[in-house]
């Protein structure tokens, strides 16, 4: 898990990593600090998936940057293109479906 403390790291860990999951959470908020365990385990069952936390009190930038509303917001970038969004309400199984299909994408592409 990486702490993300700037517009700038947030888009180089995009960019750096093929697939790569964002957490964005803020201090006092109860339903992401329980979420963010539970997506931190999920994302540990994939290797070479990096997790990405951004708090957003400290980094409230972050909003108007990915237009965030509301939080916990956890979002799967692919090739730098953000794919898959679940904000307030997450539904883990259904992010655990998005996530495999594109590391089984990823995965089929580097063997090719």
């Amino acid at each position: 898990m990486e702490r993300l403390t700037s517009i700038e790291a947030f888009h180089q860990f995009v960019e750096t990593h093929p697939l790569a999951v964002i957490h964005v959470m803020k201090d006092h908020c109860s339903v992401c600090h329980a979420v963010l365990p539970q997506i931190a385990d999920l994302v540990d069952e994939y290797d070479g998936v990096p997790l990405g936390v951004i708090n957003q009190s400290q980094l409230e930038a972050i909003a108007g940057e990915l237009s965030i509303f509301t939080v916990p917001v956890d979002l799967i970038y692919y090739d730098g293109k953000e794919m898959h969004r679940q904000g307030r309400f997450i539904d883990m199984q259904a992010f655990e479906h998005q996530l495999s299909l594109m590391y089984d994408s990823l995965h089929s592409e580097l063997e090719s």
